[in-house]
């Protein structure tokens, strides 16, 4: 699994860990005094949430029984490794059309890729997670893929970067094409999310867009992510690889040139309940 074409790395980073414990304490908070926990986590991933549910449920003696869904093998293997937990299910499928019937999940989590899914699949997927929870189960997401991730003081950041980024890689690839916008670059706005779960059936428990600071080594993180390298140097499939060489080469000549220890970025944080 290269690192190029995937999450992994940033996934790793303390701030891309410590918001998704906030959502997680948050979930918690609105499971207390459950004994038993049935979680779901759709497009999974390396199981980044589960594995930090699974501590916290045992700190507090809550027992997490866990299912990890994702369209990508080598990760749900890697998750297997990661989560480490006997009584966890990994399973091979399509948050958009879940393989399985009315589970009566407590919760669902959609951590940092709802995003991913195209407007229809995005639709599908909330009506197939309200379709398996319980009465009164908790869906709860997070994205920084949205129309408010990048906060004003943020943005001569991003111009500088993104511009020497580009000749960064026209002199790897003078000939490259131009790629589409990709799903993940095409941002929602707050209220559209809210507008989705709330078609889906979920009312809103809680709505909060949280600022993080994010380092030198997480924005290099972030850029080896391929969604994110080939929409923002518009690069295709072919040239993600030089497209994520080319934001990593040129961070810190950016955070030096405008003399920053960190870059604040928000995400978006949801957590709706099953009407």
């Amino acid at each position: 699994m290269s690192d190029v074409h995937t999450f992994d790395p940033f996934a790793k980073e303390p701030a891309y860990i410590h918001v998704n414990e906030l959502l997680i304490d948050r979930v918690m908070k609105h499971l207390a005094g459950a004994g038993t926990i049935r979680l779901l986590e759709l497009a999974a991933g390396t199981g980044l949430p589960t594995a930090l549910m699974y501590r916290r449920a045992k700190a507090t003696g809550v027992k997490l029984v866990a299912t990890l869904l994702d369209l990508d093998l080598p990760a749900l293997y890697q998750a297997k490794i990661e989560v480490d937990q006997d009584n966890a299910t990994y399973i091979y499928g399509n948050a958009a059309m879940l393989p399985f019937g009315s589970e009566g999940y407590d919760a669902v989590f959609f951590a940092n890729g709802l995003h991913l899914l195209d407007a229809e699949a995005k639709q599908k997927a909330l009506r197939e997670s309200h379709r398996v929870l319980k009465p009164g189960g908790l869906f709860a997401m997070n994205t920084t893929f949205y129309d408010g991730a990048y906060p004003e003081e943020s943005k001569p950041f991003y111009g500088r970067w993104i511009r020497r980024s580009i000749v960064e890689i026209n002199q790897r690839l003078p000939h490259r094409e131009k790629g589409e916008k990709v799903q993940a670059m095409d941002f929602l706005t707050a209220d559209d999310y809210r507008n989705l779960l709330n078609d889906a059936g979920f009312e809103i428990l809680e709505s909060r867009e949280r600022r993080v600071m994010l380092s030198q080594a997480a924005v290099r993180a972030i850029s080896s992510y391929k969604d994110f390298a080939m929409g923002a140097l518009h690069a295709t499939e072919q040239d993600a690889e030089d497209a994520a060489k080319a934001l990593q080469a040129t961070v810190k000549q950016t955070f030096h040139d405008l003399q920053m220890r960190y870059l604040p970025r928000t995400w978006l944080e949801i957590v709706a309940v099953k009407a």
